[in-house]
């Protein structure tokens, strides 16, 4: 039970693996799983200071607005990224930030359950560790509910995941649902959901897995503060 509940924690919280990495490993007849070790740029370190710090997205006062929630929706699904549900550590302040009072012991069961089987599956700290790219991006929004008192933030989000063992670096594209509720102040998450698409088609052929390897770590990810 304990480990459908944590496959059921990569493939529906997708937000926290980073785009697609649950739609890969949340099956478990996935013979193959990747050994990968997240390359952390310049950019990432300073984003996660910035989230720690008190003036950080995660802190920040997000007005009781409909484009507060919009804010506010966004910072918390880019904290849950990728590299986060690789560092529990970083994974329980982020919840412990963003989670109403309702929701945070069943989003760190559901997430710590999580971390565990993907840095398992991925073989975290294993030899030898090859790189693994997770990127994602936010690429619009929609408002599905809002009152003063709750709202409901849908964000388009495309993602590319790779791994120099077994997993060519490759797109997807999720509708991220955000639900939240106003607490002490602030907007609190309720629940995540997470569906794919929609999904474009790529214009040209997709570039060799080498190639892309080579390419992407050389592009440091974008700060909340840059463009």
């Amino acid at each position: 039970m304990g480990r459908r509940l944590a496959l059921a924690a990569v493939g529906g919280l997708i937000l926290a693996i980073g785009i697609a990495v649950g739609t890969r490993f949340a099956s478990q007849d996935d013979e193959n799983p990747a050994a990968i070790t997240v390359t952390v740029t310049s950019a990432s370190n300073t984003r996660d200071k910035k989230l720690a710090s008190p003036g950080g997205r995660l802190t920040a006062r997000y007005e009781r607005t409909r484009e507060g929630a919009v804010a506010a929706a966004t910072a918390y699904v880019g904290a849950l990224d990728g590299s986060a549900i690789l560092d529990p550590a970083r994974l329980r302040r982020t919840l412990e930030a963003v989670a109403s009072s309702n929701s945070l012991p069943g989003l760190l069961r559901a997430y710590e359950q999580a971390t565990s089987l993907t840095r398992e599956r991925l073989g975290v700290r294993t030899t030898p560790e090859p790189v693994v790219i997770v990127r994602a991006a936010p690429a619009g929004y929609r408002i599905d509910g809002f009152t003063p008192e709750a709202a409901t933030i849908s964000i388009w989000r495309v993602g590319i995941v790779g791994s120099g063992a077994t997993v060519k670096p490759r797109q997807s594209w999720r509708t991220e649902a955000v639900s939240l509720v106003w607490e002490n102040g602030r907007w609190k998450v309720a629940s995540f959901r997470s569906t794919p698409g929609p999904t474009p088609p790529l214009a040209t052929a997709a570039a060799a897995a080498s190639e892309l390897f080579a390419s992407i770590p050389q592009f440091e990810e974008f700060d909340g503060a840059l463009p």
